[in-house]
């Protein structure tokens, strides 16, 4: 038990440290299609964290997926 716990906590140390030196960031939570401003579309928020801070991107929402993003992508560069 000891040493899957150990080994767990090293394995998240180390994709954090990757996560921190690298330009991207990954999907932490996401909103639901909401007005955008300025835009006639919907967009969806997503939020993401790049090892260091967290940011937000918006992306126009479109339920077909062809004009727009119907979920957020998993990595965005920075």
């Amino acid at each position: 038990m000891k040493r899957s716990l150990t080994t767990s906590a090293c394995l998240i140390v180390l994709a954090w440290l990757g996560l921190s030196a690298s330009t991207w960031g990954i999907v932490v939570w996401q909103s639901g299609p909401r007005a955008a401003p300025g835009h006639v579309k919907p967009a969806i928020y997503c939020t993401y964290f790049d090892g260091t801070k967290f940011f937000e991107r918006g992306f126009l929402y479109a339920a077909d997926d062809r004009m727009g993003y119907n979920r957020c992508p998993m990595w965005v560069p920075v």
